[in-house]
């Protein structure tokens, strides 16, 4: 019988997610790709790789690819990409999936185009998967492990990351909620 303690992380995870998921629904295609924040131009250094790998040295050029950094999709990648690495904790190999696979949202600045919203929302799918696959395996033992030297958090047990990343998740869809619904407002008047 799983705990009361993983139960309840579960239901915390689901809703969680399942506020990102409407953020992502609910945002509109004008909004997608539309930064939510300034973001540096030298967010990713002085010279990007571009879509084609390539330098980025046009200052215009660099900010526009620094601001897809604050963009509902960006956000909710990052989110996604977060608890997915945090789940496996660095105690194997990791990935995430088909077509995020092979693209780190570090760089970004290559992606040729955004991810679509169905494509988000696979990603959340297949997350709230590893969530509940996690979860049902974990024994104390497994929880009180530290993290090993790899991971960002190297020494802390493994539990706290995983449920640090309920409200890693849970900042990021009231990130893109205030967004989509500011914009909404502003709208209307």
């Amino acid at each position: 019988m799983t705990s009361i303690w993983l139960e309840s992380l579960g239901r915390t995870f689901d809703a969680a997610l399942d506020l990102l998921a409407a953020a992502l629904r609910d945002c509109t295609d004008d909004l997608w790709e539309s930064s939510m924040w300034e973001v540096p131009a030298d967010l990713f250094g002085p010279e990007p790789p571009g879509p084609d790998g390539k330098p980025v040295t046009d200052p215009a050029a660099r900010n526009a690819l620094a601001q897809r950094r604050s963009t509902p999709w960006s956000v909710a990648w990052h989110a996604l990409e977060v608890l997915d690495y945090d789940l496996s904790g660095e105690f194997g190999p990791w990935a995430p999936p088909p077509p995020f696979a092979g693209n780190p949202h570090w760089l970004l600045t290559r992606l040729p185009a955004p991810w679509t919203r169905s494509e988000m929302l696979g990603y959340l799918d297949y997350c709230r998967t590893r969530v509940r696959d996690t979860l049902a395996g974990m024994t104390d033992e497994q929880a009180a492990t530290p993290l090993p030297q790899a991971h960002r958090y190297s020494g802390q047990p493994h539990a706290w990351i995983i449920t640090g990343a309920v409200g890693h998740t849970i900042e990021h869809a009231a990130q893109i909620r205030q967004f989509i619904t500011g914009a909404s407002m502003a709208s209307e008047k």
